[in-house]
Order: structure tokens, then sequence, then C-alpha cells
């Protein structure tokens, strides 16, 4: 899915399945960089936001989620 006319019901639902830690979270390609910090149980981790995944630590945006992170 893609992050264009997202609810704030399934941001809530992105960020639970992310927090959840029943797979490798989403994390920035460049947490490695020394600049980044363990955040929601992972190193350079990404948070669900109305633009998309947002890292905390930079300025990387990834746009699209997997559907079923959603339900």
């Amino acid at each position: 899915m893609k992050f264009h006319n997202i609810t704030a019901d399934e941001i809530e639902k992105l960020n639970n399945y992310q927090n959840e830690r029943k797979f490798h979270p989403f994390t920035c390609p460049e947490r490695g960089d020394g600049n980044h910090r363990i955040f929601n149980g992972d190193l350079g981790a990404l948070v669900a936001t109305i633009r998309g995944w947002e890292c905390p630590w930079c300025s990387y945006t990834q746009d699209w989620a997997h559907d079923f992170m959603c339900k």
C-alpha cells in the first residue's frame, strides 16, 4: 500500500504492527552511520506518519507498507 490518503487508524495500526516485534521492523538504510539510535526496539526503526515511514534521526522516508500490516 502507498501512503496516500492514509487514515489515522491505519497509521496507528502500522505503528502497532511495527512495535509488535513479530518481524524485523522497517528501518532506515542509513542506520549504521553512528547518528541513529535504538528506537522502538531496533536501531533506526521507522515511524509511520501521514507522509510515510519516517526516520526520527535523518530525512529518510519510505512511502509504502505491506497491506497486511493495516489489518
